[in-house]
């Protein structure tokens, strides 16, 4: 009995598959963006409070599959400031409510300047370019992936530049089987 609930544990997990999330919104001269969050990447508000913190300020309300953050960010880069113009939680409901802006920032209303944050915002230029290396075995093995993005660097809510870059994701533990890297 055991070893039928191992075998379908195992297939159901090949099955699974993962859900596109809700992505915040950025919006640089006038054009919106949805900005992608990949491993390394902080969202501003992130920059601020800890996932755990943020969770339990919206009192574990607004996640679903599709936004397991919890609530959605609409930032904008004004007058070379970035802005949060709203805040809300459930993103995933068809009206997501807005977020009191005091429980977060101790102001009475958006849009509020993110003078909390500093590092980089990145915009995606070009989709992902998969790496592989192979192994002793001869086989294929993916080991990450790149892309080109436009890189906006903020000090303290304040626009510092911007430069367009080569963003390289590699999974240090996928390359200790490979033989030479390509």
């Amino acid at each position: 009995m055991h070893k039928f609930l191992i075998l379908f544990l195992v297939v159901m997990t090949n099955y699974a598959h993962a859900t596109q999330q809700i992505k915040e919104t950025y919006i640089i001269d006038g054009e919106s963006f949805g900005l992608d969050m990949g491993p390394g990447d902080v969202s501003p508000l992130n920059s601020l409070y800890a996932f755990e913190e943020i969770h339990l300020m919206l009192e574990s309300e607004g996640w679903c599959s599709a936004n397991w953050r919890g609530y959605k960010g609409t930032w904008e880069v004004k007058n070379n400031q970035l802005f949060l113009n709203a805040l809300v939680k459930g993103a995933c409901s068809e009206n997501p409510p807005l977020v009191d802006p005091v429980l977060f920032f101790g102001e009475e209303s958006y849009p509020l300047k993110a003078k909390w944050f500093s590092g980089n915002i990145k915009l995606r230029l070009s989709p992902d370019t998969y790496k592989y290396c192979k192994t002793n075995d001869k086989k294929e093995k993916m080991i990450g992936y790149e892309y080109e993005a436009m890189v906006y660097e903020f000090s303290n809510g304040d626009f510092v530049y911007k430069s367009k870059q080569l963003i390289k994701e590699t999974w240090e533990h996928a390359l200790e089987s490979c033989l030479t890297e390509r």
